[in-house]
């Protein structure tokens, strides 16, 4: 997904257009770029997971809302232009210093190869999308969102001489592994928002306890647009 001021411009002007058109007044909103990111623990027993939206939204139980989660509130909606689909690995539910991958390996998922060929199911997947009872989103590949880049992170390292140090992976934050999304999709904080998805199998061995498959969607935040107040 490539970034420009052109295009950030043509999200900000289709995002006042489709709020308009499902209803909502954004004549009085505040319009700004932002996020929403759902988290959930990865299971070696599920092949559906839901992700949360909302923040009410209980679902998941305890699994609902990390430290690293941003969720709609009811009064808001969020246009999404781009969605992102990958995976973390914290050391802890409530570890701040993770980050989110675009592909397993062996360096990403705890050190061991199996757990990195079981994430890889991740990929075989597919998410949907309903808001209020309407199916939006039908199976988008996750596929789409894989992104290997052509620097890979390894092991601790030694230089002649040197201290140890780390190669990391190539990633470009926004562009990478963040698909458009055309035409943009409306989440509406007061109507029933449903986010899922739907592996082939289950992932047979997580990376660690703590591990999450984790959703992004990039667009923009309209504030007080609901009947919720």
């Amino acid at each position: 997904m490539i970034f420009s001021q052109q295009g950030a411009r043509q999200v900000f002007d289709n995002a006042r257009n489709v709020v308009s058109a499902a209803g909502l007044n954004a004549s009085q909103a505040v319009l700004s770029q932002s996020y929403l990111r759902s988290e959930t623990l990865v299971s070696t027993t599920v092949t559906s997971y839901h992700m949360p939206i909302l923040v009410n939204d209980n679902q998941n139980g305890a699994n609902t809302s990390f430290n690293t989660s941003q969720l709609l509130a009811l009064q808001d909606a969020f246009v999404v232009s781009g969605i992102y689909i990958g995976f973390g690995n914290p050391s802890s539910n409530t570890d701040a210093t993770f980050i989110p991958r675009t592909y397993p390996s062996a360096i990403n998922c705890g050190g061991t190869q199996a757990a990195a060929t079981a994430m890889q199911t991740l990929y075989n997947g597919n998410l949907t999308l309903s808001v209020n009872n309407r199916t939006i989103l039908t199976s988008f590949p996750i596929t789409n969102c894989y992104y290997v880049p052509q620097t890979q992170g390894l092991a601790t390292q030694s230089s002649p001489g040197a201290t140890p140090w780390v190669q990391i992976d190539q990633n470009d934050g926004y562009a990478s592994a963040t698909v458009p999304i055309e035409p943009n999709i409306v989440l509406i904080g007061s109507k029933n928002n449903v986010l899922s998805i739907q592996l082939p199998a289950a992932i047979a061995t997580a990376p660690s306890a703590y591990a999450r498959i984790i959703v992004i969607f990039t667009g923009i935040l309209m504030q007080n647009v609901t009947p919720v107040r």
